[in-house]
């Protein structure tokens, strides 16, 4: 075996009825254990009795042309449903030395570390192209994130979203307002409500925030016509092109912003005739690219995101709906590792 004390070989020391999952996270640290849906995947994961690894981006390699990455065994101490919210211990996880593993070797790999999809992020993927699909799950394919810039692959489906353009330049933008009156303009690599700007024809400042926004006309911008939306967005969680779950934020305060990064309220919801019909024309094509898990926007019953790279929600509508989403989601992951298992 090719440098075997460089990388472990994985799966003949694993023992028991589970099967090996990597998570691609940032930093543990980093995390917060009563939102991030990561956690709650580890959690459900654990539970239903399988190895949890974790790694990040920097520790992927190609060692003998093989995609690898150092990873750490993870013991999560589960959080707790209290009057609605999720609470976690301070130390809410146990974690081992890191070892170099064989990613080919694990049953499956969710790769969920946050924007911008920058140069370090297209390199992981790069590394994941090096990954088996036929013996190990990838959640989600690497090139289907290449392929699905979070702003812009609604505009694959025009159809069931508002009016958007996408421009560098400040003169189209101006003329595009001045056409709608009331515009949002969201960066193409941004999350969590960041850099998202509310442009009107009258506000003087107009030219300014353009200038800013696009850098003086070099960084493309996604200008979407504003939808106005008293009942707040709707989240939709997507399994393998189907909605599973929702939850609905309201901007709070003089925030026209519904994120929950930005203080949104979150309100239990469900799916939608809407939603269905959302997903039957975009379901199919996020399965095709191997974008098994996503997390889609939805304002006044238009699609306005579609959010691949670590969809959100999770934990929120477990809480408001009494669901298992993390669960469900871990049961199809498994499901579908035992199926590429007894094909090999």
């Amino acid at each position: 075996m090719k440098n075997a004390s460089v990388v472990e070989r994985n799966r003949s020391q694993h023992k028991g009825t589970g099967v090996d999952f990597v998570f691609i996270t940032d930093p543990l640290d980093m995390l917060q254990p009563g939102h991030d849906t990561s956690v709650a995947l580890m959690e459900a994961a654990q539970l239903g009795g399988h190895r949890v690894m974790v790694t990040t981006i920097a520790d992927l390699a190609v060692i003998d042309g093989a995609a690898t990455a150092r990873c750490r065994d993870i013991r999560v101490r589960p959080a707790v449903l209290s009057d609605g919210k999720w609470i976690a211990d301070t130390d809410w996880y146990a974690a081992s030395q890191p070892r170099r593993i064989a990613l080919n070797d694990v049953a499956a790999v969710f790769m969920r570390t946050d924007p911008p999809v920058d140069a370090n992020y297209l390199r992981a993927t790069f590394i994941l192209d090096l990954v088996d699909p036929t013996g190990t799950l990838l959640v989600n394919a690497p090139s289907g994130l290449r392929d699905a810039n979070e702003k812009m692959f609604a505009l694959r489906l025009p159809e069931l979203g508002p009016d958007t353009a996408v421009s560098a330049d400040r003169d189209d933008i101006i003329d595009i307002v001045e056409q709608w009156g009331t515009a949002v303009l969201k960066p193409t690599d941004g999350m969590g409500g960041r850099g998202i700007l509310l442009l009107r024809s009258d506000d003087t400042n107009l030219h300014s925030i353009l200038d800013t926004a696009t850098v003086r006309g070099r960084d493309h911008v996604v200008v979407q016509k504003y939808i106005p939306a008293a009942n707040g967005d709707r989240r939709v969680i997507v399994l393998n092109g189907q909605p599973l779950g929702a939850l609905r934020r309201v901007a709070t305060g003089t925030e026209f912003r519904c994120n929950m990064a930005t203080g949104a309220a979150v309100f239990e919801d469900e799916v939608s005739d809407g939603d269905r019909e959302i997903c039957a024309v975009l379901g199919p094509e996020l399965v095709s690219r191997g974008l098994y898990f996503a997390g889609i926007d939805v304002i006044g019953g238009l699609l306005t995101e579609v959010n691949v790279t670590s969809p959100t929600g999770i934990r929120e509508i477990d809480a408001l709906s009494g669901t298992r989403l993390a669960g469900d989601i871990i049961d199809w992951v498994s499901a579908q590792c035992a199926s590429r298992s007894a094909a090999r």
